[in-house]
């Protein structure tokens, strides 16, 4: 990480902004997609994908 951001989340709570970068290297890892959707207004929904068991 280049960079550190440090933003409350909805209820306030603190964050290390981890979270994501996590579960992006650990899908990519395992073969997978992760991808976000967002409206304006009403929130995120985060996605992903997995390759079926080999």
């Amino acid at each position: 990480m280049d960079f550190n951001i440090n933003r409350k989340g909805t209820a306030g709570e603190l964050n290390t902004g981890l979270g994501l970068i996590l579960c992006k290297e650990f899908v990519e890892k395992q073969g997978g997609e992760i991808w976000a959707e967002s409206k304006e207004g009403m929130g995120s929904k985060f996605c992903f994908t997995l390759p079926a068991g080999i």
